[in-house]
């Protein structure tokens, strides 16, 4: 699962992830090698000098240190839905049910009851269903999301969306993840299921699962979350949260957004092009790739 000698930093969109399996380069740390690299005291005084304010925003208060526990951390999944009847909503939620603790939904004004089978499960401890949809101004949504999670008193979120699962690997570690004081958020494989469940999509545009995608996150009260402001692919977790020590795993989560029928794929197409025609929050070709009629396709393996 983890591979404690390796350390890599790995880019995903705007999410930088570092993985730092079993050691974590503090601010001294870093400082202390570059100042064991300079030819002179003046050199080495100014060179100090930026490393420790370029290192800053690295040093946290006691405050949000001191929530950091390896134990007894309550895990809350959160949820952001808008007419997930007939899809995989009840899948999902039966699933998290089995391995989290909470889960808070916000429904961006449903129309089709998708709250009702909200309520039926016992761990949705909060749904709040708006009355006005957010779905355009997705970074909005995101946030609505966020406070309503963070005001159950979390230790750990996990951000999922209503056609995810996760690996039964993922799910037997993910207690062993949330209960250590060495990582502030850990990232996961995501792999885009294709017209069905036993393949997913491959190439040059659909290879999210080759990069990682940071979806659980240590909540600390009083640190200052924020999302970017994009009306359309916005990051799950809060932009804020990529300064904190992380770590990148090799776990795998199925996306099965894709999986369903053709015409399920067209309407999303569509509904990207709304959203964003002119591609100023996401790329063109790709929107574009969702129709090809003969796209690459590997098949999938549960295990590593």
């Amino acid at each position: 699962m983890l591979d404690p000698k390796k350390r890599r930093q790995q880019v995903n969109g705007p999410m930088v992830h570092r993985d730092i399996r079993t050691e974590t380069q503090r601010p001294q740390d870093i400082g202390s090698d570059v100042h064991d690299e300079a030819d002179s005291s003046g050199e080495k005084e100014s060179k100090t000098a930026a490393i420790q304010e370029e290192t800053s925003i690295f040093r946290e208060p006691f405050s949000i240190r001191r929530v950091r526990k390896s134990q007894d951390n309550k895990l809350t999944a959160m949820l952001q839905v808008r007419n997930e009847r007939g899809r995989y909503l009840e899948e999902v939620l039966h699933d998290l049910s089995e391995f989290v603790d909470e889960i808070v939904i916000v429904d961006d004004a449903s129309t089709d009851g998708t709250p009702e089978i909200c309520k039926a499960f016992p761990k949705v401890v909060r749904l709040e269903v708006l009355e006005k949809p957010l779905f355009a101004e997705e970074w909005r949504l995101r946030n609505t999301l966020w406070q309503a999670a963070a005001g159950t008193r979390p230790d750990w979120l996990l951000s999922v969306d209503a056609d995810e699962l996760y690996s039964t690997e993922a799910k037997k570690a993910i207690r062993a993840l949330i209960n250590q004081e060495y990582a502030d958020w850990f990232a996961f494989r995501f792999y885009d299921m294709w017209d069905g469940r036993t393949h997913y999509r491959e190439d040059d545009l659909w290879c999210l699962h080759k990069r990682h995608t940071a979806s659980l996150v240590r909540y600390m009260p009083g640190y200052p979350y924020f999302y970017p402001q994009q009306n359309h692919h916005v990051p799950r977790l809060p932009l804020s949260c990529t300064v904190l020590p992380g770590v990148s795993t090799e776990l795998k989560v199925q996306h099965l957004g894709w999986a369903g029928s053709l015409e399920d794929r067209v309407r999303k197409y569509l509904r990207y092009k709304r959203i964003d025609p002119s591609g100023e929050w996401g790329s063109l070709a790709h929107y574009e790739s969702i129709l090809d009629p003969e796209p690459r396709l590997v098949p999938w393996k549960e295990g590593q």
